[in-house]
């Protein structure tokens, strides 16, 4: 299952790192010479004359003895290094962005004390990254949701009260008006309540109001409704509103923003949405028969089409974002929270 917005941590090796020879060939360069260097030292020493047919097959016997120590040696420095190569593939392969929590480790059979505290030590660190991660993106979710909905008071409360005000204040001067500058006032109070129908549904985006009277049911029911598509919402027996507010938050994020990418990119014409528990999992999946596109080329790209937001509000919620989906046949978005709800499967 291809998942929504690829996020690596892995650098690519510099040039210089290249160049390089890795440590396996550096301790087997430097036996070899210490065990070339110890057989002259010895010959010299013993005055070994080979110029006698005996002294030479000797000499040939010492150069294959020499040739035999250093190739038994290279391939037991290989084998001991072998859990070590492993380890540094584990590292250059992880990606916390396409995993989810906790499923991100290193599994190797280290036969030395050093690289079993290696890995240890770098299991450890992928923890602490991990909670890191979740903590400063809950925090930056929550800031942006506080902040949405600051602005939607704002808008409704003052722009909105600002608007109704110069809305009366072009009524009471129509009646008194002459009749050419009636038509022209009228029109005047035309656009303001357009202003202020489009200062009501920017609030509605930002933070939807049902959302916190009504709850996420009513909320998501609300959304759909106002879609310029027919769209449907099938929850079965499930409770939505029994979900955590953080969870609730990113279930109607999620949805908003797949509805917004089918009407915008995909041209679609008919959206269905549904929740079912599975496993102990909320599962949401919103379908729509639109155009569709390469889910390979976007995740290679640039995370577009609101992925990257998607997903890392579902990691807000302890869940995982995918997607499926190909040209000419629609879209699917599945959002998989790890939250026990009572509801039909």
């Amino acid at each position: 299952m291809p998942t929504w917005g690829v996020d690596p941590i892995r650098s690519e090796p510099s040039p210089t790192a290249l160049r390089r020879t890795s440590l396996a060939t550096q301790v087997l360069a430097v036996n070899a010479a210490l065990i070339t260097a110890t057989v002259l030292a010895a010959a010299v020493v013993a005055q070994l004359d080979v110029t006698g047919a005996e002294s030479r097959r000797q000499a040939l016997v010492l150069v294959a003895a020499i040739l035999s120590t250093v190739l038994v040696n290279g391939l037991v420095v290989r084998r001991r290094f072998a859990p070590l190569e492993h380890l540094i593939d584990v590292m250059e392969r992880v990606d916390l962005g396409a995993a989810r929590d906790g499923e991100v480790r290193a599994e190797v059979d280290a036969d030395s004390a050093e690289v079993a505290r290696l890995t240890d030590a770098f299991n450890r660190m992928l923890g602490r990254l991990e909670d890191e991660r979740a903590r400063t993106a809950g925090a930056v979710l929550q800031g942006q949701e506080a902040e949405r909905a600051r602005l939607a008071r704002d808008l409704h409360d003052e722009a909105n009260q600002a608007l109704t005000g110069v809305l009366l204040r072009l009524a009471a001067t129509a009646q008194d008006a002459p009749p050419a500058l009636r038509d022209e006032l009228r029109a005047t109070q035309e656009v303001a309540t357009q202003a202020m129908d489009e200062l009501l549904r920017l609030a509605r985006e930002l933070r939807p109001a049902a959302l916190d009277d009504h709850g996420l049911a009513v909320a998501l029911a609300a959304l759909l409704d106002r879609a310029p598509l027919r769209a449907s919402l099938d929850a079965g027996d499930c409770d939505l509103d029994a979900l955590q507010p953080d969870a609730q938050v990113v279930v109607y994020r999620v949805v908003q923003e797949a509805l917004s990418n089918a009407i915008r990119h995909g041209h679609a014409q008919v959206l269905h949405v549904a929740a079912r528990a599975h496993g102990g999992e909320v599962v949401v999946t919103v379908r729509d028969d639109g155009d569709g596109f390469d889910v390979r080329r976007v995740q290679e790209g640039e995370g577009g089409l609101g992925l990257t937001g998607m997903r890392e509000r579902a990691r807000l919620a302890g869940g995982a974002v995918a997607i499926r989906s190909a040209p000419g046949y629609g879209t699917e978005v599945e959002l998989r929270l790890q939250e026990a709800l009572a509801c039909a499967s």
